[in-house]
């Protein structure tokens, strides 16, 4: 046996104790459950970032945000106010705040560098989907995490101890690979799966093993099932998810508890502090507040987004050069031969063949599928009434502009690749009429709805 296949066989056992480390520590460290309680009005001393945390199972959700800025308001630190119908402001005291906890403090702090005169208007509060803010926000959940673990209430959910010794796993079976690839001159189907495997590990480590995933203590699982149990009894007051920011003036720190456990919807959505979310969004399309999720298609479904004839182009170009590949792949199947009698060349010959043939008749499949949509897709079409919930556009020069409207049917949307004139002239929240192609979802136009329908209820006036 050779010192590549060594290298290579112990990138495989260390990406084998990987596994078996993981399975044993996600067996002994897994969620406790609380006890179920009874809905109850109860609140505890907890602040609404820490409520948060634990009705979450130990993760800080973005909600958390909005909770700690209504909460300030609850405590008169900021005020809340509502200049017009449904346009709500920020205004922050001069004095020094005490007894801030430093996620409160940080949030005064964001405040405090968008105000102008001491006013922040509700639609300057978010800061997008930048890396800035996700980097503000990992800040402020550690923060909230700190508060919990210094309260007994959670606990890292993979030890320090184990996360190095996965580390080294991981570590181990990728060093130990590229160990061998740097050796090899013949790269052999082990030599592939072995690097698949090693990068694979890599992967599953960094997504499910991060430090900052934690667990709810036994000391804290009756906080986190007295917070549940408020979570129900908020949910089943129907007025309670329509009620504005401004309502904290009224119900006070009922309203931050509510934000933080998902309760409180016309209110989180009015106050984004940041917490923007380009995958999941509020809407009250369709006669109920609910968070909706959104996906982006870019590579499936394939041609998203295109139009007809550019898809019937894509299919030309794709079916053309398969079939003729195919059309010489039929003429040399008479000289093709896997038989052992055969000379080696022939045989290589024969299997890179093949291997092209059941390449070609995979691209060949996909050009007669984009020739049927494109023209399909040139005749007819659907008309979609409802709330554009996200806008976005992604990347640098070449951008890739979606809209996802939420027409109250589902909870799960796709989003539409659209023209940069069309997105241009969409905002966040409105109700828009789209006109769509069928297959391709090639959106032909987007104008602003006349009357907007199926609404909820308006939020109550303070």
């Amino acid at each position: 046996m050779s010192g590549e296949d060594l290298l290579l066989l112990g990138s495989v056992a260390c990406s084998g104790g990987f596994y078996v480390a993981a399975a044993i520590v996600y067996l002994l460290r897994r969620p406790l459950t609380p006890p179920d309680m009874p809905a109850t009005s109860d609140v505890g001393q907890e602040n609404p970032a820490v409520a948060n945390l634990l009705a979450n199972g130990g993760t800080v959700t973005p909600d958390a945000v909005p909770a700690t800025l209504l909460d300030l308001a609850a405590r008169r630190v900021i005020q809340i106010e509502e200049p017009e119908p449904h346009v709500y402001s920020v205004r922050i005291g001069g004095g020094a705040a005490p007894n801030l906890s430093a996620y409160e403090s940080s949030v005064l702090s964001l405040l405090r560098t968008k105000a102008s005169g001491g006013v922040v208007p509700a639609a300057a509060l978010t800061t997008g989907a930048t890396n800035q803010a996700r980097s503000w926000f990992r800040s402020f959940a550690g923060e909230v995490v700190a508060e919990a673990k210094a309260a007994g209430l959670c606990s890292p959910r993979w030890p320090p101890r184990m996360l190095t010794v996965l580390g080294l796993f991981t570590g181990g079976a990728l060093l130990l690979f590229l160990f061998a690839a740097n050796q090899s001159d013949d790269q052999s189907i082990f030599w592939f799966a072995t690097g698949a495997l090693a990068f694979v590990t890599v992967g599953a480590s960094s997504r499910f093993f991060r430090e900052t995933a934690q667990l709810v203590t036994p000391a804290g699982l009756p906080v986190q099932a007295r917070w549940l149990a408020l979570r129900k009894y908020l949910h089943g007051d129907e007025l309670f998810a329509t009620l504005p920011p401004t309502a904290v003036v009224v119900r006070e720190r009922y309203l931050a508890y509510g934000a933080a456990l998902g309760a409180a919807a016309a209110a989180v959505r009015a106050m984004p502090m940041g917490a923007e979310n380009d995958h999941r969004a509020w809407s009250s399309y369709g006669g109920r507040w609910r968070q909706v999720t959104v996906s982006y298609p870019t590579i499936w479904p394939p041609a998203w987004g295109a139009s007809p004839g550019e898809t019937i182009w894509r299919g030309i170009r794709l079916g053309v050069p398969a079939a003729v590949a195919l059309y010489v792949f039929s003429l040399l199947i008479p000289s093709l031969s896997f038989a052992q009698s055969s000379e080696q060349p022939i045989r290589d010959g024969s299997a890179i063949a093949v291997l092209i043939a059941a390449v070609a008749l995979v691209v060949l499949a996909t050009g007669m599928w984009l020739l049927l949509a494109g023209a399909i897709s040139l005749f007819g079409g659907r008309q979609v009434t409802g709330d554009a919930v996200r806008v976005r556009s992604f990347g640098d020069e070449a951008q890739a502009c979606y809209i996802a409207v939420d027409d109250g049917t589902r909870d799960r949307i796709r989003a539409w690749k659209v023209r940069p004139q069309l997105y241009g002239s969409v905002t966040e929240y409105s109700t828009v009429t789209v006109t769509v192609s069928p297959l391709l979802a090639y959106v032909r136009s987007v104008h602003r709805a006349a009357v907007p329908t199926s609404r909820a209820p308006v939020p109550a006036r303070t």
